[in-house]
């Protein structure tokens, strides 16, 4: 079986496939569009990717390549986030680089802190590293262990707020882990056509039958304005009885995809 997940070594990606499959042979990926494209033309290879922060919220990119890939998620694994802030100089930082969901995590630090610092986007927190470890003047943040691989300094850690933590899904075609006792469901519905009280007919159901939204977001579907996807996760799985009564009532406004249960 072949596990992969976005890299390159040393990323939080990889710290969580590394916990989730502890003697597997991890390959990397440059970007998610990539790492969907293998997965959806083999039947056994396996995705860690990240779904869900708790401070920042969806990896929006993740759900568009679930929903438009016949790929599901069949586990999730949560990760505590840590990150750390270096630099080969400390007492002249003029940029900070790292991953976009790193910066964004230590958005509170950042503005305390370095609040005229310009901030450098970039494709992961292993090449941030890299990135400081050849610009005297420049900080990154990552992982505070990986900081003196790269001979940085490390300035301060435990930067990322407060319960930090980062939900992995375990995605593929073919179910992984066909034993396994699962208790929550994802879905996207795709309204027929836009009317008043839409959103509310979508989630009334959910209260009607006791079935517990855990999550509820929209996403653009790119055709027009005005025009999105409802990404959705619920405690429940599709054969519970409580369950197929929602979807009935639903699917008189809106077109439902599974996007896996887990």
């Amino acid at each position: 079986m072949k596990i992969l997940t976005l890299g390159p070594a040393g990323t939080f990606s990889s710290e969580a496939t590394q916990e989730i499959f502890p003697d597997a042979n991890i390959e990397y990926t440059t970007n998610f569009d990539k790492l969907f494209q293998i997965l959806e033309k083999s039947e056994d290879t396996i995705g860690v990717v990240p779904i869900e922060n708790s401070l920042h919220g969806s990896v929006h990119e993740v759900l568009d390549c679930m929903f438009h890939s016949p790929v599901s998620i069949w586990c999730a694994h949560d990760l505590r986030i840590r990150h750390a802030l270096g630099a080969q100089n400390p007492d002249k930082i003029d940029r900070i680089v790292s991953h976009p969901q790193a910066l964004a995590q230590c958005k509170k630090y950042l503005l305390k802190h370095f609040p005229n610092v310009e901030q450098l986007p970039v494709s992961s927190t292993t090449y941030a590293l890299d990135f400081a470890s050849k610009n005297p003047s420049t900080a990154a943040i990552a992982r505070e262990d990986a900081m003196s691989k790269h001979k940085l300094n490390i300035i301060d850690t435990n930067i990322e707020g407060n319960n930090n933590t980062t939900r992995f899904g375990i995605i593929s075609r073919n179910d992984p882990y066909p034993d396994l006792n699962r208790s929550h469901t994802s879905i996207v519905l795709h309204p027929y056509k836009d009317q008043s009280g839409l959103l509310h007919a979508l989630i009334t159901p959910f209260k009607v039958y006791d079935v517990n939204m855990t999550k509820i977001e929209s996403r653009p579907t790119g055709e027009k304005i005005g025009d999105y996807y409802f990404f959705i996760d619920f405690e429940g799985k599709q054969d519970d009885k409580r369950v197929q009564k929602v979807f009935e009532e639903i699917k008189e406004a809106a077109d439902i995809t599974i996007l896996g249960i887990w």
